[in-house]
Order: C-alpha cells, then sequence, then structure tokens
C-alpha cells in the first residue's frame, strides 16, 4: 500500500512538473515593414507598396532566445511573386553575449526590373539554434580543475576562452544545434509591387520645432506595436529644455483628439522622459501626434482573439490608415501555448487515472486471494 502511494505522488510530481514546464516554451517571432529603424522595438512603420528599384525594408524580431547570456537566431527570408513562384531566398543570424532576450534584424531586399506587378508574400522563418545542454556541457567542464589542466596541456583552452567571452567558435564547439533540431517560428507579411505612376511620393520631414520657452521633444516611443483591445500601451516622450528654467505642458493627441496633457518643470539643459498608459478599445489604426512637432507614431488594435470572444461586434476606427497587408499576418505556430499545455494536462490526468484503478484491481486482487 505505501508504494502504490509513492508511485501516485511521484507521478502527480511529475505531471505538475511538465506542466510549468511547458509555459512559454516558444518563442514568439514578429515582422513589420518599417521606413526606419533606430533599435530594438524602435522603428517606424512603412508603405507596403513598392516598384522598382526601390528598397523593401522589414524588422524581424524573435523573443525568449537568451540563456546565460548566449544568443544564436538565425532568420531565413522567402519572398514569392503573384504566381506562387519562389524569387528570392536570403539568410541572416544575429551571435552575440548580452543579456537582451531578444533578437532582431531589419532584411533589406531591392526590387529587380523583372519582378512582376503584384502582391507578393515574405515568408519569415525564426530558428533558436541554442543548444543549451552543450553549454552546461562546457561549463562543467571549465568547472573542473581536472578539466581546465587537460585543456591548457593540450592548448585547447582559448577556443573555450573565446566562447565564453564573445560566444565566438560556437559551431566548431558543437553549441550551434541543427536547423531541424531548431527552435522554429514562421511568420509572413505582403507587400506590393507597382507602377511609379501608383505609388506616391514621401513628403520630406520637417524639421521639429522648439518651442518658445526652449522645450523640445528629443523622442517619442510606444512600448508595443500591436495589442489586443483594452491592452495597455505606454506612450514615452522625452523631452529637453535648452533654454531658461520653466514649465511647459505637454499634450498627447490620438486621432486627433487629446488624449492627456502632464506639465514638466525642467531647468537649463534638464531633460526628463514622461510615461503616459492609454487603452483602446476598438480595432484599427491609431496616430500618437504632440502638437509642436511634427512626430507620428503609429500602434494598432487587432481583432479580438479567440480567448476574449466574439459576442461584442468592433467598428473600425475612422482613421484614414488602416492595418494593411503590410503588417504581420500572423505566425503559423500550429497549436497555441495554452491549448497545448491543457491537452497535455488532461492526456496525462487520464493517465493518472488509468493507473490508480489499475493499481486499485491489483489491490483487490490481492485481498481476495487472502
Amino acid at each position: 500500500m505505501r508504494g502504490w502511494k509513492r508511485n501516485t505522488l511521484a507521478i502527480l510530481a511529475l505531471l505538475m512538473l511538465f506542466v510549468f514546464s511547458s509555459v512559454n516554451v516558444a518563442n514568439a517571432a514578429k515582422a513589420e515593414i518599417v521606413s526606419d529603424v533606430s533599435g530594438l522595438r524602435n522603428y517606424v512603420p512603412g508603405d507596403n507598396s513598392y516598384t522598382h528599384g526601390s528598397t523593401l525594408k522589414v524588422y524581424t524580431e524573435m523573443s525568449n532566445v537568451n540563456y546565460e547570456g548566449f544568443v544564436f537566431v538565425e532568420f531565413v527570408f522567402i519572398i514569392e511573386d503573384p504566381k506562387g513562384n519562389v524569387v528570392s531566398m536570403d539568410r541572416m543570424d544575429v551571435e552575440r553575449r548580452d543579456y537582451t532576450d531578444h533578437a532582431y534584424v531589419v532584411y533589406s531586399k531591392k526590387i529587380p526590373s523583372w519582378w512582376q506587378y503584384g502582391k507578393y508574400k515574405l515568408e519569415i522563418y525564426a530558428y533558436d539554434r541554442l543548444n543549451k545542454a552543450k553549454i552546461r556541457e562546457l561549463e562543467r567542464r571549465v568547472e573542473d580543475t581536472r578539466a581546465i589542466e587537460a585543456l591548457l596541456d593540450e592548448g585547447n583552452f582559448d577556443d573555450l576562452e573565446e566562447f565564453f567571452e564573445k560566444g565566438s567558435d560556437a559551431d566548431d564547439l558543437g553549441v550551434i544545434k541543427s536547423f531541424s533540431d531548431s527552435e522554429r517560428e514562421k511568420t509572413r507579411i505582403s507587400f506590393y509591387v507597382r507602377r511609379p505612376e501608383e505609388i506616391k511620393p514621401a513628403e520630406p520631414e520637417e524639421a521639429e520645432r522648439v518651442e518658445e520657452q526652449g522645450f523640445t521633444i528629443t523622442g517619442v516611443g510606444i512600448d508595443k506595436f500591436k495589442v489586443q483591445p483594452g491592452e495597455p500601451v505606454t506612450i514615452s516622450v522625452a523631452v529637453e529644455n535648452r533654454g531658461v528654467r520653466g514649465t511647459k505642458t505637454l499634450t498627447l493627441v490620438i486621432n486627433g483628439e487629446k488624449e492627456a496633457e502632464e506639465s514638466v518643470t525642467l531647468g537649463s539643459m534638464e531633460s526628463k522622459t514622461l510615461h503616459f498608459s492609454v487603452q483602446k478599445d476598438l480595432p484599427g489604426t491609431y496616430k500618437v501626434t504632440i502638437p509642436g512637432t511634427n512626430i507620428i507614431r503609429l500602434f494598432f488594435v487587432e481583432e479580438p482573439s479567440e480567448e476574449q470572444g466574439n459576442s461584442t461586434a468592433f467598428a473600425p476606427v475612422p482613421v484614414a490608415q488602416q492595418p494593411g497587408e503590410g503588417g504581420g499576418e500572423g505566425g503559423e505556430k500550429g497549436l497555441p501555448n495554452h491549448v497545448f499545455v491543457s491537452v497535455a494536462f488532461i492526456a496525462l490526468l487520464a493517465i493518472v487515472i488509468l493507473l490508480l484503478r489499475a493499481n486499485s484491481k491489483q489491490l483487490s486482487f490481492s485481498r481476495s486471494r487472502r
């Protein structure tokens, strides 16, 4: 009887361990057509229409890819023309040592003169190629005195030194997984190749206006590019005073209506970043502006996900630009992570119940023989 209880507890412990370890297994990939990129998640959305000779630019990111300061990610870009023919294939990789949990690249493609006019599909595969087990093995080796001495005697110490300090020579040390064994995410976006007369020329940007008191907006950032209805978005506004000490009231405008305002007092050459938290329930495009500057930032509220239900009908936001096909169309990731965990939990729970019944029948049989 005691052995039966121990087996049951062990099975339940393994079940809970599996469920918790399954959370956040899948990495997340995203891709957006952009016109300019300043850094991680700091970019300006671009148009999805191009002509021969112009350059497509795509910001692509994969998250949850850092392990103990190592990042080894590879991106594969495949473009199909309007007839479904593959017309371009490219690869880009990110190999570095730091503790940033994301890897991103800026993919550029000059549109050849022979490409046909029409709608193109860009499929993006993101691979996390980091072999965590191999890194742990190497760490155990360098923590062992005898192993270090053997490396010194064999002259192989330099390879590990370069790897742990700079992340180089990872492939030679077996730290890079094959593509088939790597964690993969897939996403796709669409864009158009049009005739020159169909492309509206971009208007030149004006310089930011400096207010009379010397207050200048030096930057506006948005922490999320796409959100679900009701999900908060943080908008950061950096302001600097290049004149004498004073106070300025900054106004945040979204889709032409005042959203919030805040006063800031700064001395000469002082700066400060203000943070505004906003929530929007209606799907559509939201344009963020700061009166007194020409800065424009965008974020998108997506249609409600299945988890939020479809009981409420939303009307589109009445703005000129709506989310087009230039944005991400969603990755093909199979079952969502929470669905996978739920299915796995139910399956393992069924196994536990079957084992309990088997043990119960065996116990009853043993008692009847007595």
